[in-house]
């Protein structure tokens, strides 16, 4: 993993210290026993556990239709909905294997059948079972019984009310129902989870957090239904539809394949898929590529599992342990170490952290194990450590009393709130718990729709209900009469509280109505449930179906107070509407879901860490979002404006949720702390939080399957009265590759005035998804593809190679630009690299992976050619430009135009940079290495750089190739 963080790797190398500030990985109470390299490392074994796994879910799916419980129900019959139930209940099904068989491995099965081994007993059983009876197996239906046994009698250990896909019976009945899994299926699933290659997987060297990457890895599957006879092809086990791709021409048959199954045919292959004239002959033309996970064709009607595109519209993602080491190690410190003491053990326990995203629970098992560390080593120096049962070590009763007192979580999906509670249940490692311990303090819910008490003493007049020409008027009579001043910045937008004077019976704000108060003798529950029909009734407002007979029973701001008072009455169509938005939508409401945290004399948490969900709701990956959900955010939070996304949302959630003093410790896309585009998110932040001075920077690969740069934020908590930094334009991460010199040297060109703006401008053609379809490849231009357009790749260093792309001109429906727009560019600047690469321009049209450079009375299109392509510039773009060196490199136009121009001393040289370009620049044949010195040299005198910083550059330049012709 690319890292730019300097405690990072400390932080790594002291998480495997048993001296160490937090626990170390090994020992006694740890998720699992030390490697001695006899075996893979953990992270091996979950990487061949999740390939393992996801062959296994295919074959549930085959066992359950085969089975065919319920007469295939809702699934067989095209529901999308129940295909998405089905799918969570055979994901469940899994789970609930995996869960056993990590119990298992760790001891925490003793004293059931089998002798703390039951799976592996069945396991044996079954493999012996088949040695003898054979194909006997697939008519017996007794073994999955066993299983759905063993994980009653856990779950009915103690007493709670387990909720969520996993561990609840009534989630999906079909599984507690008669048995519907053969034995035979069920070796097999078993086969997959327990044995690779002939020997036994390892679940005594899996982390407990691996268990979050196993289910990531089931929910990258979505449940289709095969519209004609189909195959499931490798490299990505992607089902293609043999009866689609027969009836196209034999020559699109590959290049279709290419498109929706990633899979490149040799020219042999190929032409025996052009010529298949049956779906037989295709299948035996594709047989060499079929899965292993699916070998055989699949029937049209038939279920079956498709890579699709949950994950990514989820934006979930397991966290590596070593991040979620790192961040909450940085996140709870300054907690623990106040005032310059260490914590007693009352510090510790007293400490409330949430993760409002948990997942599987791998921050808050992070957090469990650091604080029972801490917790530990405060006894040990108190000399007052709680009474044990015998053998007991202090760090196994730590660990429990952390996760009861401690820790909190939220979790949209109610599978990972029951795999955050097992994870939870197994790092403590106490068979004596239930598994029901954390039921209270880990809640299934929507993190960012909620109320407070505070707010629905008003109606909520940003609401978007039925508009009626009465409602209308009331409500703009409302608006009228006090129009709300603007909130300060990062207090919450218009919306969120009343923007008027309320209407008379409302009661004032910050009071809740009458029905929040609970009548007389309702008691504490009573109370609570008041508040809760409160707080749902005034969320749903904001989620009013517009059209349909309830429609019309909207309240208006004359009749909020009654539509309040309403709210308890089970009968009322509008309380019961309410409830069943809130229900729907799953609202949260913080005050009522943790009292114990808000209800103190300094309301919050005092520490929120986790990885939110990674969504991005505009540009190329943008995923859809409800209308009016969109539209209560951009009401209610003032992060989600600029460049909206989920996990900006989270941002400011997270921070809202600190009581003074309190600290955050998110993972979040590094693009957060510098595009333009995030600023309201970082705004919103600061108004709330002051970030660390050296935020951590994790790299582009430091997640699997994600290609895209992470940093930790780290905050603390303002109080109320406290003053506000002035705003900045990024937020600082750390640098651990920037020596003195460089460090020196970036400082000091960044002072200097940037280049005029007027010489870089956006002139490229962008395509639209049509527009593609009319441009091809082709050196020569072939009637409709006539005008040849250049891309990227076809500008090199003062190199602009002849387009190897033609397109259909007449057709094309973004904007093409006239040739006298395309003929006053100057210089051709490729946009895909990590610095800038320039050529003189001819006048030919260009895609938008070019950008455009001009000319002035100062800098000719030769002088500018020479600077851009310059080994200083180029090292201070690299060095400056954080997006430079990670990810997906681009060059920007922002980029260009903060390029440093030399100080006046040094602008007299400008022109002996323009008699270089003219030089060299027509020729269109590169920059020798004699020229290039001369080039570094003058461009390094116009800079006034030092020996050593010369020396700095010309290292970077030798260690930095340019990018091959072909991108």
């Amino acid at each position: 993993m690319s890292s730019e963080c300097p405690q990072l790797s400390a932080a790594l190398g002291r998480d495997r210290e048993p001296g160490g500030a937090f626990a170390s990985r090994g020992g006694a109470t740890g998720t699992g026993a030390p490697l001695d390299g006899s075996g893979p490392p953990a992270d091996g074994v979950a990487r061949q556990l999740r390939d393992q796994a996801q062959g296994a879910l295919g074959e549930v799916l085959r066992g359950f239709q085969a089975a065919d419980p319920q007469d295939g129900g809702v699934a067989r019959a095209g529901s999308a909905e129940g295909r998405r139930r089905l799918r969570a209940g055979l994901v469940s099904a899994l789970m609930r294997l995996i869960f056993l068989l990590y119990a298992e491995a760790r001891g925490l099965l003793a004293g059931v059948e089998g002798g703390g081994a039951p799976l592996a007993r069945l396991f044996e059983d079954l493999q012996e079972e088949r040695r003898r009876q054979g194909d006997d197996l697939e008519r017996r239906h007794g073994a999955w019984a066993r299983i759905a046994a063993l994980f009653r009698a856990l779950r009915d250990r103690g007493p709670g009310d387990a909720r969520g896909g996993l561990c609840d019976p009534d989630a999906h009945p079909f599984l507690e129902g008669r048995p519907w899994l053969s034995d035979g299926a069920l070796h097999r699933v078993l086969s997959a989870l327990l044995v690779r290659d002939g020997a036994p997987l390892c679940y005594g060297e899996l982390e407990v957090e691996h268990l979050g990457t196993l289910y990531e890895g089931l929910i990258a599957f979505d449940l289709e239904i095969a519209e004609g006879e189909s195959m499931a092809l490798l490299p990505s086990h992607v089902v293609v539809d043999l009866e689609a791709l027969l009836a196209l021409p034999g020559r699109d048959r590959p290049a279709r394949l290419e498109e929706v199954a990633d899979l490149k045919l040799g020219a042999r292959s190929a032409a025996r898929v052009a010529a298949a004239g049956s779906v037989i002959e295709l299948s035996q033309a594709l047989a060499r590529r079929a899965s292993p996970r699916q070998p055989d064709r699949i029937a049209r009607g038939a279920l079956y599992l498709q890579p699709g595109q949950l994950r990514r519209r989820a934006g979930s993602y397991y966290t590596p342990r070593e991040i979620t080491s790192h961040v909450v190690e940085r996140t709870l410190s300054p907690l623990l170490d106040r005032d310059g003491r260490p914590a007693s053990p009352e510090d510790v326990l007293a400490l409330a952290v949430c993760d409002p995203a948990m997942g599987s629970g791998a921050f808050l098992v992070e957090a469990c194990r650091q604080l029972a560390a801490r917790l530990a080593d405060a006894w040990q120096s108190a000399g007052a450590a709680p009474p044990l049962a015998p053998g007991e070590p202090p760090r196994a009763r730590a660990m429990a009393l952390v996760a009861q007192r401690c820790l909190h979580g939220v979790d949209l999906d109610p599978l990972a709130v029951d795999l955050a509670r097992l994870s939870l249940w197994l790092v403590v490692q106490d068979a004596r718990l239930p598994l029901s311990f954390l039921d209270s303090k880990l809640r299934c819910g929507d993190s960012l729709i909620g109320a407070e008490r505070a707010e629905v003493g008003g109606f909520p007049a940003a609401a978007k209900l039925p508009r009626g020409t009465a409602e209308r008027q009331a409500r703009r009579a409302l608006l009228r009469q006090a129009r709300a001043p603007q909130p300060p910045e990062g207090a919450p937008p218009e919306g969120t509280a009343p923007e008027g004077t309320a209407p008379q019976g409302t009661p004032p704000e910050g009071a809740p109505p009458e029905s929040a108060k609970g009548a007389p003798g309702d008691g504490p529950d009573g109370a609570e449930r008041a508040d809760r029909a409160a707080l749902d009734a005034w969320m749903a407002l904001w989620f009013w179906p517009p059209e349909g007979e309830l429609a019309a029973l909207a309240p208006a701001p004359a009749t909020f107070a009654r539509y309040m008072a309403a709210a308890r009455e089970p009968a009322d169509p509008r309380a019961a509407l309410s409830r069943r938005i809130a229900e729907e939508r799953r609202f949260l409401h913080w005050e009522l879901a943790f009292p114990a945290v808000f209800d103190r004399s300094e309301p919050g948490f005092d520490a929120v860490i986790g990885n939110p969900p990674w969504v991005a709701y505009v540009g190329r990956a943008a995923q859809p979002i409800a209308p009016e959900v969109f539209h209560l955010h951009l009401r209610r939070n003032p992060a989600f404006h600029g460049y909206r996304s989920l996990h900006g949302l989270f941002v400011h959630r997270a921070a809202s949720l600190l009581r003074p003093g309190g600290r955050l410790g998110l993972v979040i896309p590094t693009s957060v702390s510098d595009l333009d585009g995030y600023g309201p998110t970082r705004r919103a932040h600061d108004a709330l939080c002051a970030v660390d001075s050296d935020l951590p920077s994790f790299g582009s690969d430091a997640f699997d399957g994600v290609f895209q740069p992470c940093m930790g934020l780290l905050s603390t908590r303002l109080a109320p009265e406290a003053p506000r930094a002035a705003a900045i334009a990024s937020w600082p991460l750390a640098r651990s590759d920037l020596d003195v010199v460089s460090r020196r040297l970036l400082e000091r060109l960044g002072a200097l005035t940037p280049l005029p703006a007027a010489l870089f401008g956006e002139r490229g053609f962008q395509t639209t998804a049509e527009d593609a379809e009319r441009i091809r490849r082709a050196d020569a231009p072939e009637p409709p593809y006539t005008c040849p357009i250049r891309e990227g790749t076809d500008v090199g260093e003062l190199i602009a190679r002849a387009p190897r792309h033609h397109v259909d001109r007449a057709r094309v429906k973004g904007r093409f630009r006239k040739d006298e727009d395309w003929k006053a560019v100057r210089l051709l600047i490729r946009q895909t690299a990590r610095y800038p690469i320039a050529a003189l321009s001819d006048g030919l049209p260009f895609r938008n992976s070019i950008l455009a450079g001009f000319c002035d009375a100062t800098w000719s299109e030769f002088a500018l050619l020479c600077y851009l392509n310059s080994s200083p510039i180029r090292w201070w773009h690299y060095t400056r430009h954080r997006d430079a060196r990670e990810g997906m490199p681009q060059v920007k136009i922002a980029h260009l135009r903060a390029i440093p121009a030399p100080p006046p001393a040094g602008a007299a040289l400008i022109a002996a940079l323009d008699a270089l370009g003219r030089e060299l620049g027509p020729a269109n044949a590169g920059l020798p290495a004699d020229a290039r010195r001369h080039l570094d040299g003058t461009v390094a005198s116009m800079l006034e750089m030092t020996e050593e910083e010369r020396g700095c550059v010309a290292r970077w330049a030798a260690a930095t190739p340019l990018p091959r012709p072909d991108g």
